[in-house]
């Protein structure tokens, strides 16, 4: 699902619901701990993903 990054798909591991479909502020794939319910956040993010991830500020 991830595709090896470790972070859930659906909010681009960031835990939170970013399609504003709900009131939740929390993802519904993951429930806004940002990890790929796949592999457990157990993939390692590449170097581009930790980039993409510190430009966003996320970690």
């Amino acid at each position: 699902m991830c595709g090896g990054t470790g972070e859930c798909p659906k909010c681009y591991g960031t835990g939170k619901n970013t399609r504003l479909n709900t009131d939740e502020d929390s993802c519904s794939i993951c429930r806004g701990t940002g990890k790929c319910a796949a592999c457990g956040g157990k993939s390692q993010p590449g170097a581009w993903t930790k980039f993409q991830m510190w430009l966003r500020g996320d970690r």
